[in-house]
């Protein structure tokens, strides 16, 4: 009997798969360990990838190129954005926080050059601490690991909007430099007598952008239209729009309420501060030249002879802002700058010093105003705060000047019925005597001619300090040996005066333009 029952047990094939399944037992769990333990791995890169990607987003947004960027951008990285890990498991002191472990910044984007200053700072990288992930799961590599970290390399993309589509030449560029990013430092209140130049190497030659691709007609129309474009141009370059454009001055003049031949839609409308040196008949808008007086030049215009101020015997009967003294004796005159100043390398003597008659300005409009004491103005008050100073009380400080027997008048607000009323004022945010340039460091680049995309060192504000027209020296007083066929100023001068850099309250008024800064991942 139990013979036949071992007999039986050995004979049978019940539960024959067992043994192999427990042979297997041991691969299965191993299999399954390894992918439990892949899976913990992979997520915990993901997240260390995008604790350093938030990071280096959160550095990227405060490289604004001004001081302290940096210090923010480190402080942003460590402590705007919390990240945690809930796949490390190396029972670290931090917990499941995800912590830096370095900021490095660089000038370029091929990291090639590192950055040491906040303003050339452009991108950021950042590496996180490594945390560990122990495998737990995995029976036969239950003793192995992998410790883990990540780095991410972000940007800005930064664009400027409401620029009228305009360049200049960086002021106070060296002639030996390099450098496209060379910064611009030029003085608020500094005249510039802007030269439309075919190279654009001279500090203060001008130049016209591209205005999305619409060709000249809208490029001139943009110069002097009411309204700011909501055409957003790149920080840091920008395309020029070649060839000379006689129609842009005439864009420029309607600012002043003078008739602009490219401004139709939108409307051109001026400033309600119109001031300027011409007069004009009380019905019509045909702005000219005060008449001279072949008795008494100095008395009727302002035309100095020499780099001084006017003799205070002599009052000019009509006078707008006039250009820095150093420009103001001739079409030719040159400002020359002594060893130290900044601007090191202006042959043709555009740049001026800031350093304007404001005696002879205030004799000649507001003869009973003590400036110099006054607190909004004081004895180095500039052109544009002058301006805006004006514009707050136009009926007062603006009001109709007869120019002596001559039937024409000087006006400095836009008149019903006549030109292109009504003004638009300064204090509501659009100030049409002002605009924002780009600024490119023209040595740097090289010759400058045809369509180009060009790096750009910054934005400032200037102020138009007076239209556009052929002016005749007929005047100055005793000593004048010039006749009235000589030219004073041409059809095609630009004169202005920096305001300060863009976007900000520098140098007074409100800033015209928006800035769009977004920060980017690059890798």
């Amino acid at each position: 009997m139990r013979a036949r029952l071992l007999a039986n047990i050995v004979r049978s094939e019940n539960a024959a798969v067992a043994p192999t399944v427990a042979l297997s037992l041991f691969g299965l769990i191993a299999v399954g360990g390894v992918a439990f333990d892949y899976s913990r791995m992979a997520t915990l890169n993901t997240e260390l990838q995008q604790g350093a990607d938030q990071a280096a987003l959160a550095a990227a947004s405060q490289l604004d190129h001004i001081s302290g960027a940096m210090t923010r951008a480190t402080d942003a990285a460590n402590k705007l954005i919390s990240n945690p890990t809930l796949f490390a498991n190396d029972r670290s002191q931090d917990g499941t926080a995800i912590k830096i472990a370095s900021v490095v910044f660089y000038e370029d984007k091929s990291k090639t050059k590192i950055a040491t200053a906040d303003d050339d700072a452009g991108f950021v990288q950042v590496t996180v601490v490594s945390r560990r992930a122990n495998f737990a799961l995995t029976p036969i590599v239950g003793y192995f690991f992998s410790d883990m970290n990540a780095t991410a390399f972000a940007g800005v993309d930064s664009a400027i909007c409401g620029v009228v589509p305009f360049f200049i030449c960086n002021p106070t560029e060296p002639s030996s430099n390099t450098d496209h990013y060379y910064p611009v430092t030029i003085a608020p209140g500094t005249g510039i007598k802007l030269i439309e130049g075919g190279t654009q190497k001279s500090p203060g030659n001008f130049g016209f952008l591209a205005y999305v691709d619409r060709g000249a007609n809208s490029l001139a129309e943009a110069l002097g239209a009411d309204k700011l474009y909501d055409q957003c141009t790149a920080t840091d370059f920008v395309d020029t729009e070649p060839g000379k454009m006689t129609s842009v001055y005439d864009s420029l003049n309607a600012r002043f309420d003078m008739p602009g031949g490219a401004c139709k839609s939108p409307p051109c409308s001026p400033s309600t501060n119109e001031r300027k040196d011409l007069v004009r008949p009380t019905t019509s808008c045909t702005w000219q030249e005060n008449p001279s007086d072949s008795t008494n030049f100095g008395s009727k215009r302002y035309r100095p002879i020499s780099n001084a101020a006017l003799d205070p015997s002599i009052t000019p009967e009509i006078m707008g802002f006039p250009r820095d003294i150093c420009h103001a004796s001739s079409a030719s005159a040159k400002c020359s700058h002594l060893p130290g100043d900044p601007v090191t390398n202006d042959p043709n003597g555009q740049i001026g010093d800031g350093v304007w008659d404001r005696a002879a300005y205030f004799r000649s409009n507001h003869p009973t105003v003590n400036w110099t004491a006054d607190p909004d103005l004081g004895p180095n008050v500039s052109r544009y705060k002058t301006y805006l100073w004006e514009a707050e009380d136009p009926a007062a400080r603006l009001a109709k000047k007869n120019s002596g027997t001559s039937g024409l008048a000087a006006y400095g607000t836009p008149q019903a019925g006549i030109c292109n009323p009504p003004g638009i004022s300064p204090s509501t945010g659009q100030d049409r005597r002002r605009m924002t340039a780009a600024v490119v460091n023209c040595h740097a680049y090289g010759k400058i001619n045809g369509r180009k995309s060009l790096p750009i060192a910054g934005y400032i504000d200037v102020f138009l300090v007076e239209p556009s027209i052929a002016r005749t020296k007929c005047g100055g007083g005793t000593g004048d040996t010039m006749g009235c066929s000589t030219s004073y100023t041409s059809n095609t001068d630009i004169y202005v005066e920096v305001i300060g850099t863009s976007g900000t309250a520098e140098g007074g008024g409100a800033p015209q333009i928006t800035r769009r800064d977004i920060p980017r991942l690059i890798e």
